[in-house]
């Protein structure tokens, strides 16, 4: 079974609050809804912050930035149709790379 220890699962807090207010920013269009993503980017600020204290900031942000970034382009393809190009396809794999490899090199 998956489990996360306490000090990643601010991280992965972080990561998935980020991927739902990216999400929010593409489809809302009513005042309460951007409300919804204001209170969204507070909370996943919140748990950015706290992932800090007990990981090294750069591979707090590298994780949040690609998952950020990887996120975005899954769900332009999935929920929004977009045709994703090769070239697209190689620097989401280089981003992916990129943060287990410092994922690899904090431990």
């Amino acid at each position: 079974m998956f489990s996360v220890n306490k000090e990643w699962a601010f991280v992965v807090l972080t990561c998935f609050f980020e991927l739902c207010w990216i999400l929010g920013f593409s489809i809302a269009t009513e005042l309460w809804q951007w409300m919804i993503i204001i209170t969204l980017i507070l909370i996943d600020f919140t748990f950015l912050t706290n992932a800090c204290k007990t990981i090294p900031t750069g591979t707090v942000y590298a994780i949040f930035s690609g998952v950020g970034a990887v996120g975005a382009t899954i769900i332009d393809m999935l929920l929004f149709g977009k045709e994703i190009k090769a070239i697209q396809i190689f620097f989401v794999a280089l981003i992916i790379i990129g943060v287990v490899q410092l994922k690899r090199t904090d431990s």
